[in-house]
């Protein structure tokens, strides 16, 4: 017995119906979906850069010796090395 057949016989054993599979699409159906997230303001707090969006924020974690000096004309921001002497 493979294992879809054990999970259907376990599901008809306790009188409940199986769960059903729906197909999502394809994967160049959800990339040709997908919507491009643009952070509008971005900070840093500690080793976390935040950067806010329509859907909430995007957060990424940098190196600790970096840190954010401001935003550029493109939007993105913009890093320096901290250099300990």
């Amino acid at each position: 017995m493979d294992e879809a057949e054990r999970i259907a016989a376990f599901y008809r054993k306790h009188g409940k119906e199986p769960p059903k599979h729906f197909e999502h699409g394809t994967e160049d159906d959800i990339k040709a979906n997908m919507k491009l997230l643009k952070p509008s303001s971005w900070r840093l707090e500690g080793n976390k850069l935040i950067g806010e969006t329509e859907m909430g924020p995007l957060v990424q974690t940098i190196p600790t010796d970096y840190i954010m000096t401001g935003v550029g004309g493109d939007g993105l921001p913009i890093f320096k090395k901290v250099v300990l002497s």
